[in-house]
C-alpha cells in the first residue's frame, strides 16, 4: 500500500503568494514528469485570518486550483506570549515576520499523512531528482526530524525542508516546549533545534521526558542549497556540485518576486522567474489578474489564443444551462486543540472533484465555462 505523503508549505502573509503559488505550480509540473511509490498530496497551510478576510475571491480560486488540499490554521496555544518572549532574539535578525514561522509546530498534527515533507514558500524544487528525498530514510520515525545543515552555524539544521513523521503526542510535546522556551533565533528554526537537536539542549533531562529517541538526520545539503550567499556561491564547491543540486532556498529578506532583487542576475533567481512567467502563460494570469500583487512579473508573455472577456464568456453561456458548483471548503485545524484530533475536514460543502486547473483554458471545450464558474463562483452568470 503507497504511503501518503504531504508536500506542504506554509503562507503566513500575503507578501510570500508569489512564492507559494511559484512552489505548487513547479512541484506539479515535476510530479507529472516523474513515478513516485508514495500518494503525494501537494498542501498549503494557511492563517486562517489571512485566507478568510485578505485574499479576494479570484486569489482564492487560483490558490485551490494549484494546491490539492488548503488547510487553514489557527494560532497556537499561547502563540502571543512566545512572540513576545523571542521578541528580542527575532530583533537581533531585523526579522519580525519570522515569529509566524511558529505556526510550522502545526505539522506534527496532520496525522491522515504517514509522512510530511515541508518546504519553505522561498525554495524552488530543480527537478524530478528532488523526490528521492522521500526514500533516503525509510525508516524514519515519529521522534526524528530530517532537515539539512545551516550554512550560517552547521551543527544546526535549516528548517526550509523538513522531513517528519506527524504524531499528535510529539505535536503537544512541542508545542508545550514552544511556550515554555525562548528560541535560539526568536522563530522556528531555533526553537524546532532546540526541541530535536542535541548540541541546541544542554539539559538532556528536558529531551528524554519526550523520548530519548529525540534525533536530528542529516539531510545532504543538495536538498536545500540556501542563496544568496555569495562566499559559498561563488566558491569552486558551488561550480562542482552544481549538477546534483535538487532545491535552493532563496533566504534573506530580499526574495526573487521582490523588486529590489534586480542585482541578483545568478542562474538560480532566473530558473526561479522561468517558473513564475510559465505559471503566468499557461494560467493566463496577465489576462485575468492584472491586479494581484503577485510581484514583479513580466507582462510581454506571448499567449497562443486571444483570450475573451470574461465577462463575455460567463454571459453568453447559450449552450446549455449551467449547474451551480459550490466552491470547495478548506481542511481546518482547531485552535488549541492538539489533544483533540486536531485536524477535521469542514463538511459544508463537497469538494470539487477535478480542480487541478481552473483556469487552464481550452476555448473549444463546451466544459469550459463549467470551469470558469468553478473559479469564480461568485460571478453573476
Amino acid at each position: 500500500m503507497a504511503r501518503k505523503v504531504a508536500i506542504c508549505t506554509l503562507l503566513y502573509s500575503r507578501d510570500y503568494l508569489p512564492g507559494a503559488l511559484t512552489l505548487a505550480y513547479q512541484l506539479q509540473r515535476l510530479l507529472k514528469s516523474t513515478v513516485v511509490e508514495s500518494q503525494i498530496t501537494v498542501c498549503l497551510l494557511v492563517a486562517r485570518g489571512l485566507f478568510k478576510n485578505e485574499f479576494s475571491a479570484q486569489e482564492t480560486a487560483l490558490i485551490r486550483s494549484l494546491f490539492k488540499e488548503v488547510i487553514t490554521i489557527e494560532p497556537l496555544q499561547d502563540q502571543e506570549k512566545s512572540v513576545e518572549n523571542n521578541k528580542e532574539n527575532l530583533e537581533l535578525l531585523k526579522r519580525p515576520e519570522l515569529a509566524f514561522t511558529l505556526l510550522k509546530a502545526r505539522l506534527w498534527e496532520l496525522v491522515q499523512f504517514d509522512q510530511v515533507l515541508f518546504l519553505d514558500a522561498d525554495t524552488l524544487p530543480l527537478d524530478k531528482e528532488f523526490f528521492n528525498i522521500l526514500e533516503l530514510y525509510p525508516e524514519q520515525t515519529r521522534f526524528q526530524i530530517a532537515a539539512v545543515p545551516d550554512i550560517g552555524w552547521p551543527d544546526m539544521f535549516n528548517t526550509g525542508v523538513l522531513l517528519l513523521i506527524p504524531d499528535l503526542e510529539v505535536a503537544r510535546s512541542l508545542q508545550d516546549f514552544l511556550v515554555k522556551t525562548v528560541s535560539i533565533d526568536g522563530a522556528d528554526q531555533g526553537i524546532f533545534n532546540q526541541f530535536f537537536n542535541p548540541v541546541c539542549n544542554y539539559s538532556r533531562e528536558v529531551l528524554h521526558k519526550i523520548s530519548p529517541l529525540v534525533e536530528w538526520i542529516r539531510l545532504p545539503f543538495i536538498y536545500n542549497v540556501t542563496m544568496p550567499n555569495y562566499g559559498y556561491q561563488s566558491s569552486p564547491a558551488m561550480s562542482f556540485f552544481q549538477q546534483h543540486i535538487k532545491l535552493v532556498h532563496f533566504i534573506g529578506t530580499f526574495k526573487p518576486w521582490s523588486h529590489t532583487t534586480s542585482d541578483y542576475e545568478d542562474r538560480y533567481h532566473q530558473l526561479w522567474r522561468n517558473a513564475h512567467c510559465d505559471l503566468y502563460s499557461e494560467y493566463h494570469l496577465s489576462n485575468y489578474f492584472t491586479h494581484l500583487q503577485l510581484g514583479n512579473v513580466e507582462t510581454d508573455t506571448y499567449f497562443d489564443h486571444e483570450t475573451p472577456s470574461l465577462s463575455i464568456l460567463l454571459n453568453q453561456n447559450t449552450r446549455r444551462k449551467q449547474t451551480k458548483v459550490e466552491p470547495d471548503v478548506a481542511t481546518q485545524i482547531d485552535l488549541n486543540s492538539p489533544q483533540e484530533a486536531a485536524i477535521e475536514e469542514d463538511h459544508q460543502a463537497p469538494p470539487i472533484s477535478v480542480p487541478q486547473s481552473a483556469f487552464k483554458f481550452d476555448w473549444e471545450d463546451t466544459d469550459y465555462l463549467d470551469r470558469v464558474q468553478r473559479a469564480f463562483p461568485g460571478s453573476d452568470a
